[in-house]
């Protein structure tokens, strides 16, 4: 495998990246919002620079100089024992859907540990569903507030589909569903994996062109395909971003499939997938079933890149404000009782509980999962390096705030969507970003739990992002990249 790994390692030639922006509404908590600088939706063009030194994953190891306004304090708090909603909540039940993921472990936390119940919300409903497009469809419906049980009040959510949903931009749902982004779940997680089909390329070509890569590829019976759940997503964003980096166009050098999460095993066993970008949790299924090997971590593209986020219909959170800042407390101390390794061995019971239980999470059997957290979770799961400094983490990381959602990060994500999606000639960036991010709640909640003032960003923007091929990303100039 350090053959395979140093052939893509040694093609990384080094290129330019982009991104994108939102606005934000005021609407039932007095929400007076710090707008960060962000320049015009017209975003400045960048013609691809390559620049002469390349580096490999190995090196990528120095990846990334987060740039914040302040370094959040790194000290342990304790959070405030006496916590609760700040009034008896509007409501106590609630619709949120999930795919089920590693990365959605302070949901399943918050939910194990009574959390949600501690802060006055008794009736959480987990509503497993098998693909975005579920999630989409299903809060598109909604439950009308408490009285359609088909749809979903909000959940799990990747960037940047609440802004799309926001704006109408989802294939089959030209109706706009405002939403609001109300925190971040994780960083890290993600994994770009290679089929075991390609493994001898590594050893053969090493520094060899894409061409002659693919045209083996074919002498081998089917053209290299990259693939990913969804098209737009924030993998695809990520599969894209690291071809383009050797300088590989995605839907010229290589076709980007679209694969059903339960396809994607007998897809890769017909040879139809060989490049992957997934979460954990399915990247873990393929290294399992021997089909595949970790080619980069994406905490390897971009330190502390912003994860999966938990979002709500906008009429939902204005409804039920206190609703809405309970829930958000419940996930706030569950992502910083996930983070604390003195509880790593129940969270790993917990996943493995959880994903085994078809009535609390997921209707397929997960033996792999459990067997791999109830028994030897590091031994297992060090190849997709696990406990390496790209390692999920659920509230902060390196000083950085996780569950916080910055504007930037939006920025970036919509930036990127638009270099390889069209978006509307009118649609606003900086607009759509502070209609949809309300990190104003984030922080009210915060407060509410007892998190320190020196733990709490004092900027929507977490500044210059800087990822593993050399480019820099600033939000106040967001620039987009040629394809």
């Amino acid at each position: 495998m350090g053959n395979w790994v140093s052939f893509f390692s040694s093609n990384l030639i080094i290129l330019n990246h982009q991104s994108p922006i939102t606005n934000h509404q005021s609407s039932i908590i007095n929400h007076q919002s710090s707008i960060i600088n962000y320049q015009s939706p017209n975003v400045m063009k960048l013609s691809r620079r390559k620049i002469l030194t390349s580096f490999g994953v190995a090196a990528s190891t120095l990846l990334l100089n987060n740039c914040t306004s302040r370094t959040l304090s790194n000290q342990p708090f304790q959070i405030n024992a006496d916590a609760q909603a700040s009034d008896i909540p509007e409501v106590q039940s609630v619709r949120l859907g999930l795919i089920p993921s590693i990365e959605i472990a302070p949901l399943l936390v918050a939910k194990s540990k009574k959390l949600f119940a501690k802060y006055g919300m008794t009736d959480v409903e987990l509503v497993p569903l098998r693909s975005w497009r579920n999630i989409c469809d299903r809060t598109e419906i909604g439950t009308k507030l408490g009285k359609n049980n088909q749809g979903i009040d909000g959940g799990h959510f990747y960037s940047p589909l609440p802004e799309l949903l926001n704006e109408g931009l989802i294939n089959r749902h030209t109706s706009k569903t405002a939403m609001y982004v109300l925190m971040r779940l994780h960083t890290h997680g993600g994994y770009i994996v290679v089929s075991k089909r390609l493994k001898p390329f590594g050893i053969q070509l090493k520094r060899a062109t894409f061409s002659p890569w693919q045209d083996i590829a074919k002498l081998f019976g089917k053209p290299m395909n990259g693939a990913i759940a969804e098209i737009g997503s924030n993998y695809d964003l990520w599969l894209r971003y690291w071809l383009a980096s050797m300088d590989v166009i995605p839907q010229k050098s290589i076709d980007i499939l679209e694969i059903p999460f339960d396809q994607i095993i007998p897809q890769v066993k017909q040879n139809k997938a060989d490049l992957l970008c997934l979460d954990s949790w399915h990247s873990l299924q393929l290294v399992e079933a021997n089909l595949a090997d970790p080619a980069i971590a994406i905490g390897e593209i971009w330190r502390n890149y912003p994860g999966e986020i938990f979002a709500m219909r906008a009429d939902w959170v204005d409804k039920y404000p206190i609703s809405t800042q309970a829930l958000i407390q419940a996930i706030m101390e569950a992502q910083i009782w996930c983070d604390d390794p003195a509880n790593a061995q129940e969270l790993d019971t917990i996943l493995a509980l959880s994903f085994n239980d078809s009535r609390n999470l997921i209707s397929q059997p997960i033996k792999i999962f459990a067997q791999l957290f109830k028994n030897s979770p590091k031994q297992k799961m060090r190849r997709l390096k696990i406990d390496s400094p790209t390692s999920i983490k659920y509230w902060s990381n390196d000083g950085i705030s996780v569950s916080y959602p910055y504007k930037s990060h939006d920025l970036w994500f919509l930036t990127e969507y638009r270099r390889w999606n069209d978006l509307p000639d009118d649609f606003e960036t900086k607009e759509i970003i502070d209609a949809v991010n309300r990190e104003d709640l984030w922080k009210n909640a915060a407060k509410a739990i007892g998190v320190p003032d020196t733990n709490i960003p004092i900027s929507t923007s977490r500044g210059i992002e800087t990822f593993f091929d050399g480019f820099k990303f600033d939000p106040e100039r967001p620039i987009q990249q040629e394809i």
